[in-house]
C-alpha cells in the first residue's frame, strides 16, 4: 500500500482547525473626536490579562463609533480592552497618579474597584459562529 501524501494530511488538519475559527467584531463607541487611533487588545486567559494580549488591532478614530475585526479566533472565552489613543503615541496616557487620561473601556463594560477589572468581570464567550461586542469608552 502506498503511503498517504503528507500534504493531504497537512491540508486536512489545517481545514479542520479553520472550521473552528470565529470572527469577533468589536464596536467601540463614545469617541469624542477623530484624532489618532483606537487600539484594541484581546486576552484569552486570566494570567495574561492586561499584560500579554492574544491579539491586537487598531482602527483610525472617527467621531462616534468605530468597528474593529479580530479574525480567526478559536471559540472560547475572551476579555478585551480598547482605548482612544488621541495623540498617536501607542500608549494609554496616564496622569501622575496613574489614572488614565485618554478614553478607555473593557468588554462587558466591566469596572474595577481601585484598579482595572478582572478577566472574569470582562469575560465574554465567542461561539464558533462569531460575535459582535461593544466597548463603551469612558
Amino acid at each position: 500500500m502506498k503511503p498517504f501524501p503528507q500534504y493531504l494530511i497537512a491540508a486536512a488538519l489545517l481545514a479542520n482547525g479553520m472550521a473552528y475559527a470565529a470572527d469577533l467584531t468589536i464596536d467601540v463607541t463614545g469617541l469624542k473626536n477623530a484624532k489618532g487611533k483606537v487600539l484594541v487588545a484581546v486576552y484569552d486567559r486570566a494570567e495574561g490579562f492586561l499584560k500579554q494580549p492574544a491579539r491586537v488591532a487598531a482602527a483610525d478614530a472617527q467621531e462616534g463609533k468605530v468597528s474593529v475585526a479580530i479574525l480567526g479566533l478559536p471559540a472560547g472565552d475572551y476579555a478585551f480592552t480598547a482605548f482612544h489613543d488621541q495623540n498617536g503615541n501607542g500608549a494609554l496616557d496616564k496622569n501622575p497618579v496613574g489614572m488614565p487620561v485618554e478614553p478607555y473601556g473593557f468588554s462587558n463594560d466591566a469596572v474595577g474597584h481601585y484598579g482595572p477589572p478582572s478577566f472574569d468581570q470582562a469575560r465574554v464567550h465567542l461561539s464558533e459562529e462569531g460575535s459582535v461586542a461593544t466597548i463603551n469608552l469612558h
